[in-house]
């Protein structure tokens, strides 16, 4: 409820020169080339970054790419001055400008200061027209007054700022996207709750929450779908509405599974910003993606959302009837694609920023730029992170997933294992031991499978650039499924009856939980048989199972 109050407060906080209606959104064509231009508040590459992720992800079918071109104490007049060495060359269709912290000069309000600042932003305006592209302006973000010496005069100063750009948007007809207004009052309010709060910790640069906000406050304003999906399940029957549909639907393990198909990604909230999401509504009104289901209360205490094999949540009864918002479920595929889709814009953004500035403007002489190999490089390196930035829509791809909702079953208790002998691996992963092929003939060990793990490295002492193989067998009493969450040093296969259902050749450490299956079991007796390889140093393995559904799974003796 408070989100949603601060929600309508945005809308109607601010200046008295805005229009009563609510402002027209921006809109995307198929192909956009967008500058995010400002100061250093743009430079942190965080409120540019959730919108460029944002565009990606909600827009996978759009050719759209985002160039933040943000400069460390810039003002508008700087903006102009550098417009046709770092603007223009990059042919933008659209281009949001954020200018007017450094710009007021942290004093109070001075006219002639006033009038220099929105002179500069009149010619900005006319430079953008001339190079044929749009324009969105931003109002600047306000100072925290608790963190500077003279409290909130500065604030008096940007607010006539503000008000100013606002009222030149209305004069030119350009898009204004209001940031001081409304980040003032999340501001105001989130610190009358929390004496001591600030999301701009040196006064004037926002830290990763404050950025958010200042996102939020941008995406409410494009044209873009808002729901990424409502799925709604009762009774075994579910529904689907907004960019979510669902196919398949059948009873299964006590619960509910389903085909689900997205239209588009949910735009990815890195952890270190979430805390936003407690002063503004950004999931309820751009980024809606929620699962609500009746479970009832007498089936299970504990119900698992299981996503293609792989556990997105576990959730009590009443937490599913209010609605799970899937959209910060980090173990998601859709979340994993977002959250490489963030990473990928990170790296995209520190070439791109090393190309134009470091190596094409002012190069260091440790990049001994006077070698003539330096330009050709410099070159490709602002090419490649120019094509990165088109290329990243490859990975906003939505998919289809199979979705499982059903009790949360019992843990199985695995207290040994058997273990065959050795065989020599040479790197080729796949190639089927006796084990594999022909378990009857194998000597098999018993081993003792003691908190989860095994030291395969202390029952076969001394072998190394081996493969080794640990079976154990478990009885169900009911169809069901199986979760085997697993850890290896180094490569992993499962198998179940002979099928393989799992396979990762990698190099690495063992940890518990590193890789996850989920195996169907029908009523009856099944062997589970994993592989692991080793290519010298440590050997092991880990493996722990939990029963999706009410049946009751147990291992077994050989």
């Amino acid at each position: 409820m408070r989100k949603l109050v601060i929600g309508t407060l945005l809308v109607l906080c601010g200046a008295g020169v805005r229009a009563a209606d609510p402002p027209a959104p921006v809109a995307l064509g198929d192909e956009e080339t967008i500058v995010i231009y400002g100061d250093s508040i743009t430079e942190q590459n965080l409120y540019p970054a959730y919108l460029e992720t944002f565009f990606a992800s909600r827009f996978p079918s759009k050719r759209v790419a985002s160039f933040n071109l943000g400069w460390s104490g810039d003002t508008a007049r700087g903006g102009n001055q550098r417009f046709e060495r770092d603007v223009a060359p990059v042919e933008p269709t659209l281009v949001f400008v954020n200018f007017g912290m450094n710009d007021g000069g942290y004093k109070p309000f001075q006219q002639s200061v006033y009038d220099a600042y929105l002179a500069s932003q009149e010619e900005l305006a006319a430079r953008i027209e001339e190079i044929g592209a749009r324009e969105v302006l931003f109002t600047t973000s306000p100072i925290d007054p608790d963190q500077r010496p003279d409290g909130d005069a500065y604030n008096g100063m940007l607010a006539r700022m503000a008000d100013g750009v606002i009222q030149m948007g209305a004069e030119r007809e350009i898009r204004v996207i209001d940031l001081f207004h409304p980040m003032l009052e999340v501001q105001r309010r989130a610190k009358e709750e929390k004496p001591g709060f600030t999301m701009i910790p040196d006064s004037v640069h926002p830290d990763p929450v404050g950025h958010l906000v200042m996102a939020y406050l941008a995406m409410r304003r494009i044209d873009a779908p808002r729901v990424v999906g409502e799925i709604a399940v009762e009774e075994g029957r579910v529904e689907a509405t907004g960019g979510a549909s669902v196919s398949e639907v059948r009873a299964r393990y006590g619960g509910t599974e389903m085909a689900l198909r997205l239209q588009f990604l949910p735009f990815y909230v890195p952890p270190e910003a979430r805390p936003a999401l407690e002063l503004v509504p950004l999931q309820d009104e751009v980024n809606r993606f929620r699962l609500r289901a009746d479970v009832g209360t007498a089936r299970a205490d504990t119900w698992v959302v299981s996503v293609d094999g792989a556990t997105a949540g576990t959730f009590v009864p009443a937490e599913l009837a209010a609605g799970v918002d899937l959209a910060l479920l980090d173990d998601a595929p859709w979340s994993v694609a977002g959250r490489r889709l963030w990473e990928a814009a990170q790296y995209r953004w520190e070439k791109h920023f090393e190309a134009w500035r470091r190596m094409a403007l002012a190069p260091s002489p440790t990049m001994l730029p006077t070698l003539p190999t330096f330009a050709p490089f410099a070159a490709a390196q602002r090419a490649h992170a120019d094509a990165m930035g088109h290329g990243l829509q490859a990975l906003a791809e939505p998919g289809s997933y199979r979705v499982l909702i059903c009790p949360l079953g019992e843990v199985v208790p695995i207290t040994g294992l058997a273990l065959s002998p050795t065989y020599p691996f040479d790197t080729e992963f796949d190639r089927a031991h006796p084990p594999e092929t022909d378990p009857g003939s194998v000597e098999w060990k018993e081993a003792p499978f003691e908190g989860g793990e095994i030291d395969l490295g202390a029952q076969y002492a001394g072998a190394s650039n081996v493969v080794a193989y640990a079976l154990v067998n478990v009885e169900a009493d009911a169809d069901c499924a199986l979760h085997l969450s697993m850890g290896s040093d180094d490569g992993l296969a499962v198998f179940v009856d002979g099928s393989r259902v799992f396979a990762n050749d990698v190099r690495r450490s063992l940890r518990p939980g590193q890789d996850e299956v989920l195996v169907e079991l029908a009523e009856g007796r099944h062997g589970l048989l994993f592989k692991v390889t080793q290519e010298g140093g440590d050997f092991g393995l880990a493996v722990d199972a939990q029963v999706y559904g009410s049946a009751h799974v147990s291992a077994v003796a050989p």
